[in-house]
């Protein structure tokens, strides 16, 4: 279920990331994403990302709103890394949708982030 989003700090780098694992209907095996897992995983390698950006968490299913009501249906990826207006894109965006330039590729995500704010980063 999904938790409560803290307010949109339009400052910061927005993260969008999902809440965890799910069930798949079909099979009823749970799952995990890969993509999310890589980024989650350099997010406690480097905590102090989590203060230098505003996480937003969406649960697996779509559609899934917030990140509709920040980009468009098109664009529902998790992770996804929306730069803030001020920040310097050290990795190449893959898109500028509704005026705001994101990053969906995991590393891409994870390089910009120690780019920007320091810390590790995949090889």
């Amino acid at each position: 279920m999904m938790q409560e989003q803290p307010p949109i700090d339009t400052g910061k780098d927005i993260l969008i990331l999902l809440t965890g694992s799910w069930v798949n209907e079909e099979t009823g095996e749970e799952r995990l994403c890969p993509d999310a897992c890589l980024v989650e995983g350099a997010m406690l390698l480097n905590p102090h990302w989590a203060d230098a950006v505003t996480i937003i968490r969406v649960d697996y299913p779509r559609p899934r709103q917030p990140v509709i009501d920040l980009l468009d249906e098109e664009n529902q990826n998790a992770p996804t890394l929306i730069l803030a207006a001020d920040t310097k894109a050290h990795q190449e965006v893959e898109a500028e949708v509704n005026g705001r330039r994101i990053m969906t590729d995991p590393k891409t995500i994870c390089r910009q982030l120690a780019a920007s704010h320091g810390g590790s980063r995949p090889a």
